[in-house]
């Protein structure tokens, strides 16, 4: 049964099934060959007797049409289609197609028809989704046409005229056809009348001439009366099946089409931007999903009208955007608008990018449908990027945000229209004078890291460490009149490193301080308490710096990505060489940047991991899941790994520091696999005096142990190089196992694979 929905029909789907039934008897009884087609395959969804007859009555629903009629592939019938929907433009058919049946060839010969292919769009978005497809037969017009040309004739009327004559001719057949089906009907009538009638008279004859005719007469009126009530009673029960029938039809549209709706309202219930149903010229709010209403927790928002439920939209002009919408019908796209409204801690603003888009009943505009994604974030984060124009050899500024002015420690008022070192006195005579002349003259850019500069801010003079970079800005005519700076302050960052130096080398004083000790055994003890003492204190600190400065670097890189993706987006190297050298180096060094975060991060989180209670771990499901996190890496090494926990399956230890020993211990070895075999990789756990030991043992590259020993657990030590890393893996599972008593062991040789075997200490 052909879908009573009708897809590729243009217009929403109507509510009624009653409707439904008469849209599709609609299509069916159309006088033209008409069928739906859905997506960009063109499937057939729905077509009339008339198509179906058009192709010899073959089956279509449910077929892309190129597979429906593969005999239609050498000509530009298909393509056409493909252009219609692409475009979304009505297309009329240039020529007759011809369809040469390969499966029941027809003895008259082709079919010839022309075609209009019109776009159906969906109501909400606008977007084709299929197409309205109407065929004309013009078989006989083509024979006609063939007939005079081999005569010698010259056609009397052009395509497009015989078109329109068969068009009205058919209309013209088809009302001919009703006339002589109703003359047909009224000559039945007319015959069962004079039937009638002379019946009539036999039977009054009859009776005038003898009373036992007329009672034979009445018994067999009374045979038939019989006959016509079983005839009767046959026509009720085939009337109570096709009703039942028609039922369990409607029932099932109706199921369908509640499923549909349930599936339309899942989808916008669960996307991540905010949507909403407006209707009517009040803009009741008649739909919002979960992601709008989260917008405004604790608002009553569905029934009401917008001006109501949400009176900031009204006073900041969202609403006449609407009014627009609904009264035009046009749709309205904005980006990165603000928002101001009451937020739980009091006023706050946000900003969307947004689309208000009219949707239709019948044809009228009925309501605006409203489609949102709070971009609130990525505002803020592009605000923190300093951004400044320069212009003329006297660097005026023309533009400064309030980022730059913030390194600059002074105003916009204090800085636009000012040239730069008249403004900044202080910054005169540290550089800048000639990157900025070079730039102007040579339209070559400057990039700087971690430049120093000393600037009056706060009323003293401060020095500011930032990355930044020059970039020439031509005029209309390309000549380079002005420069645009972007940059970004890295002072905390600089000192956080330079403290980090200064306690590296404390440290190192106070190993030195321990060796002179050992001159004297009293001495010795005493030194090497206080040495303790100090070196506790000392490492206390460098694990809170190294996790605030994990912390504080975070968003500095996000902000260095942002600004680098903006670049690649914005700027074009005049020297397509540079481009291919400081991409891939500006990238590369992105990457290591981010590791050293993570890695000063998970240095951060080691001492809180160590402390962890411990606690009933299976061995086996602990490296399943690690191998799950390193699966591309497995793949990478194409390596198999076994396992073999029979000694003592289930072990005591702090979930945290176990896990991170082993993904260390995992990805160390499909890392540094030999490329030239497959990587083999046995975890186990043995018992040695009853403390368990737990072994990684690989098949890869392998190290000489035995020469880097002493410095094998060190920070930032790395015994290869050609894989990406910064040497703190091997270090952070020493100071896990360390801290809960334990201890590490390692054997390996250069090509022979590696041997790791940790002593957990903690029971």
């Amino acid at each position: 049964m052909p879908d009573p929905s009708l897809p590729g029909l243009s217009g929403p789907a109507p509510e009624a099934p009653a409707h439904r039934q008469r849209l599709h008897a609609l299509v069916q009884a159309a006088p033209a060959c008409l069928a739906g087609l859905s997506g960009p395959r063109h499937v057939v969804t729905v077509s009339n007797p008339l198509f179906r007859q058009l192709f010899g009555d073959r089956t279509l629903a449910g077929l892309p049409l190129r597979e429906a009629l593969p005999e239609l592939q050498s000509q530009p019938f298909f393509e056409l289609l493909d252009g219609v929907y692409a475009s979304g433009t009505v297309c009329h058919g240039p020529g007759e197609v011809e369809f040469r049946d390969a499966t029941r060839p027809d003895p008259r010969g082709p079919v010839h028809f022309t075609f209009i292919a019109q776009p159906q769009r969906d109501p909400r978005t606008g977007e084709v989704t299929g197409l309205l497809l109407f065929a004309y037969n013009v078989s006989a017009h083509v024979r006609a046409r063939r007939q005079a040309e081999a005569r010698g004739d010259r056609p009397a009327a052009t395509a497009q005229q015989l078109a329109v004559a068969n068009a009205a001719l058919a209309t013209s057949n088809e009302e001919l056809s009703v006339t002589n089906e109703e003359l047909a009907v009224t000559n039945a009538e007319l015959d069962a009348t004079i039937g009638q009638l002379t019946d009539s008279n036999q039977h009054l004859a009859r009776a005038n001439a003898a009373l036992k005719a007329a009672n034979a007469d009445i018994r067999a009126h009374a045979a038939e009366l019989h006959l016509s009530q079983q005839a009767l009673r046959q026509l009720n029960r085939q009337l109570e099946t096709r009703v039942r029938e028609r039922t369990g039809q409607l029932q099932a549209a109706l199921r369908a089409a509640e499923q549909q709706r349930a599936t339309i309202a899942a989808v916008f219930d669960q996307t991540p931007a905010a949507v909403s149903l407006l209707r009517g010229p009040e803009l009741r709010l008649e739909y919002v999903n979960d992601s709008y209403q989260a917008l405004y927790p604790g608002r009553v928002l569905r029934g009401r009208p917008l001006a109501e439920a949400l009176p900031e939209a009204e006073a900041q002009g969202f609403l006449a955007l609407l009014h627009r919408v609904y009264a035009t019908g046009l749709p309205y796209h904005g980006q990165e608008m603000p928002l101001v409204d009451e937020g739980p801690n009091g006023p706050r603003t946000r900003f969307f990018d947004f689309t208000y888009q009219a949707f239709r009943e019948n044809g009228a505009v009925v309501g605006v449908a409203v489609c949102a994604f709070d971009v609130s974030e990525q505002v803020r984060v592009r605000e923190q990027v300093a951004v400044a124009i320069f212009r003329g050899p006297r660097h005026v500024i023309e533009l400064a945000n309030p980022a730059v002015c913030a390194i600059w420690g002074r105003t916009a008022e204090q800085m636009l229209g000012q040239p730069l070192f008249e403004a900044l006195p202080e910054a005169a005579g540290q550089g800048f004078e000639e990157l900025l002349a070079g730039v102007l003259a040579t339209g070559v850019p400057y990039v700087a890291t971690e430049l120093p500069s000393t600037l009056d801010r706060a009323g003293q003079r401060d020095t500011v460490y930032w990355n930044f970079v020059y970039q020439p800005l031509p005029d209309a005519d390309g000549r380079i009149t002005g420069i645009t700076v972007v940059a970004t302050d890295v002072s905390e960052q600089v000192r956080a490193r330079q403290v980090l130096e200064k306690l590296g080398q404390e440290l190192a004083a106070a190993y030195a301080t321990l060796r002179v000790a050992h001159v004297d055994t009293e001495l010795v003890n005493a030194a090497l308490c206080e040495s303790n003492t100090q070196l506790t204190r000392t490492n206390a600190d460098l694990d809170s710096f190294v996790y605030a400065a994990s912390h504080d670097l975070k968003l500095p890189v996000l902000n260095l990505a942002g600004l680098i993706g903006e670049l690649r987006r914005g700027v074009t190297f005049t020297d397509p060489a540079e481009e291919g050298v400081l991409v891939p180096l500006i990238e590369q060094t992105m990457r290591q940047l981010t590791a050293t975060r993570d890695d000063l991060s998970a240095l951060g989180q080691m001492q809180q991991a160590a402390l962890d209670p411990p606690e009933a771990l299976n061995l086996e499901e602990l490296v399943a899941d690690v191998l799950q996190v390193l699966e591309p890496q497995v793949r990478a090494a194409r390596a198999r790994v076994t396992v073999d926990f029979a000694a003592r399956p289930v072990v005591s230890y702090p979930r945290a520091g176990l896990r991170t020993i082993v993904l260390n211990l995992l990805s160390n070895a499909f890392k540094y696999a030999d490329p030239a075999r497959p990587g083999r990789v046995h975890v186990s756990l043995w018992l040695d005096a009853g403390q368990p030991v737990l072994w990684v043992k690989d098949n890869g590259l392998g190290f000489d142990a035995a020469a880097h020993g002493p410095d094998l657990f060190q920070l930032f030590r790395r015994f290869h190089t050609h894989p990406e890393g910064t040497g703190v893996g091997l270090y952070l599972v020493n100071r896990l196992v360390q801290a809960t008593g334990g201890r590490i062991e390692a054997d390996s040789r250069v090509g022979e694979g590696a041997t790791f075997r940790v002593y957990l200490g903690l029971q």
